[in-house]
């Protein structure tokens, strides 16, 4: 019997095929890198998948860094700290957890950077995210 991350990345995979990179950039904009993260957000609240929280992190940034370069980014941090403190701070969930968002974060602003593709930068089985 598979456990359940390997069935979260079984669902996240198929969701995948389907996967297509919202188009337009918005480096002056605010409105776009902030619809990737609460999309994200929400699509990941509907889906409701144990342990898929650091790929949706990763993906959320890396359609925000992808559409908005640095500024992207940047919008996609402002909105992290916030989720991370209100995490800490009044939901009291364990440090280690903003931690790994963090690292996912991250990972997907480094990844739309460098040019890598969704697949390439964010993995689907939350093992890949320490």
């Amino acid at each position: 019997m598979p456990k359940y991350g390997d069935k979260t990345a079984k669902i996240l995979d198929n969701y995948m095929k389907n996967y297509k990179l919202m188009s337009g950039k918005t480096r002056t904009g605010l409105v776009a890198p902030v619809k990737d993260m609460f999309r994200n957000y929400d699509t990941m609240r509907k889906i409701k998948l144990k342990e898929s929280d650091p790929f949706f992190h990763c993906k959320a940034n890396y359609e925000a860094t992808k559409r908005g370069g640095l500024y992207g980014a940047g919008i996609a941090n402002i909105i992290d700290v916030g989720k991370e403190a209100k995490d800490i701070l009044v939901n009291r969930y364990p440090l280690k957890d903003s931690l790994r968002d963090y690292r996912a974060n991250l990972r997907g602003q480094k990844g739309a950077l460098r040019g890598k593709s969704l697949r390439e930068t964010c993995p689907t089985h939350h093992t890949k995210y320490k």
